[in-house]
């Protein structure tokens, strides 16, 4: 049962899926090591940052397969995250765990001397936390909104804070309306079940904590924080605490997005840190906005959701594989032989999807997951005056460049399957006697 960050790192161990780094690494070093091993599609989890008593992870979800080890007992996932996305677990209050050492933050007091927070990017404003779980009450309901924000360092005590999206967004208002100073409280460090759902949009009535609870299958505790009634998840690797200066705000940015290119964002409020508590021997969470991990989240998400429509309104339909590293964007979809009419109405559909500005259509004899074999459907099996579609000013996703001037995105349909098309069969290699061949493979693979 994972109901922490470090329940998940167990797991993780289990699954040979974590490379425990010794070596005392500097935090200005971190990023462009983190960059460099990500080809090993495994967690990353340095022990000794050089002047921090501080623990780093990275790379928390190293790639898809984690999400049916996180759905315990489930065979699909994604259809396990739709099934249950949709209610609520009520949450469990428990008494404050022990074990958490806290200190009182002064104006003066600089919080880089004690969290690594990276700079993760050459022309970033400034170091960013981009794993703030970030928790407020709402002044007149008292439902606790949550939601993941970036955060900017902006000396001392103090970060700005993008709450540009509800529920926080709403809150902040009422709070402005009330002109008072907005408590919060900011996790860093949780299982990342908890932090996808955090992510997900809901009602301003509606906890998230309680979509965790049902997405995981059962409650999710939850404590108080240390100054305020707001609860945050128990277990939490660190807690900071403090207030959203109404009245104070800046331009923040510029940060690397998930997109791969730099976003600014015109103005963004200030949050004074007032204390911070942590686990002993604590875990700070840092996620590149442009690794794979945070591509893990958003296209799980988006195959969950687009898979099962698409599957249920296009029976001939296989399979849909969001391509990584394009946040979601791109998709591959396998199908057995159909009319083009119906690739046609197919490619329509899934390019209404916000999320999707490219959708490919293959045959299942293609290899989606090997881009030389999907080059080589599209340049032979795609004649472009019939089988390519595009589709001006769609609703795009907010951090697609294209989508920055307001007037929407263009997108691209690609049909590169053979049915009704005059084309000969693939060529495919005569095959030998499997034990002899295997014998002389295995020989010389590994030279």
């Amino acid at each position: 049962m994972i109901e922490s960050l470090r329940d998940y790192i167990e797991l993780l161990v289990k699954k040979d899926l974590l490379i425990s780094i010794p070596d005392h690494v500097r935090r200005e070093d971190l990023p462009e090591i983190i960059e460099k091993l990500l080809i090993k599609n495994k967690t990353l989890f340095f022990q000794h940052v050089e002047g921090y008593n501080v623990r780093v992870i990275s790379n928390l979800v190293p790639s898809q397969k984690v999400f049916s080890y996180l759905f315990e007992g489930e065979k699909d996932p994604y259809f396990a995250f739709v099934q249950r996305a949709g209610k609520l677990i009520k949450k469990t209050l428990i008494k404050k765990e022990k074990g958490y050492s806290s200190i009182n933050v002064k104006e003066n007091d600089d919080l880089l001397n004690f969290l690594p927070i990276l700079k993760h990017y050459k022309k970033d404003s400034a170091p960013y936390i981009t794993t703030a779980l970030v928790s407020s009450m709402d002044p007149e309901t008292k439902v606790v909104g949550r939601g993941i924000h970036r955060m900017e360092y902006r000396g001392k005590n103090r970060f700005g804070i993008s709450l540009i999206n509800p529920p926080l967004a709403d809150i902040l208002k009422k709070y402005r309306n009330l002109k008072k100073n907005m408590p919060i409280s900011i996790s860093l460090g949780v299982d990342p079940l908890l932090f996808l759902s955090m992510a997900l949009k809901v009602q301003n009535d509606v906890d998230k904590i309680e979509v965790a609870g049902a997405i995981k299958g059962r409650s999710v505790k939850v404590m108080r924080s240390f100054d305020s009634p707001i609860d945050v998840p128990a277990g939490t690797e660190f807690l900071l605490e403090g207030e959203v200066h109404i009245e104070e705000k800046r331009k923040d940015g510029p940060l690397g997005e998930i997109s791969g290119y730099y976003m600014t964002i015109e103005e963004t409020p200030t949050v004074h840190i007032r204390k911070i508590s942590f686990r002993k021997n604590p875990i700070y969470h840092a996620l590149l906005p442009t690794s794979p991990e945070a591509d893990m989240y958003l296209t799980f998400v988006s195959r969950a959701h687009v898979e099962r429509d698409v599957k249920k309104l296009f029976p001939f339909v296989e399979e849909v594989i969001f391509l990584e590293r394009t946040f979601g964007s791109s998709v591959i979809i396998t199908t057995t032989p159909t009319e083009r009419f119906k690739i046609n109405n197919l490619l329509h559909f899934v390019l209404s999807f916000p999320m999707i500005k490219k959708a490919i259509v293959v045959d299942t004899d293609i290899d989606a997951n090997d881009l030389k074999d999907l080059e080589w459907a599209i340049v032979t099996r795609c004649f472009a005056k019939d089988d390519l579609i595009l589709l001006r000013s769609m609703q795009g996703q907010p951090i697609d460049p294209e989508a920055m001037d307001g007037q929407g995105v263009t997108k691209i349909g690609i049909n590169a399957t053979t049915y009704g098309k005059n084309l000969e069969e693939r060529a495919q290699i005569a095959p030998g006697d499997k034990n002899r061949v295997m014998k002389v493979i295995k020989k010389y693979a590994a030279q």
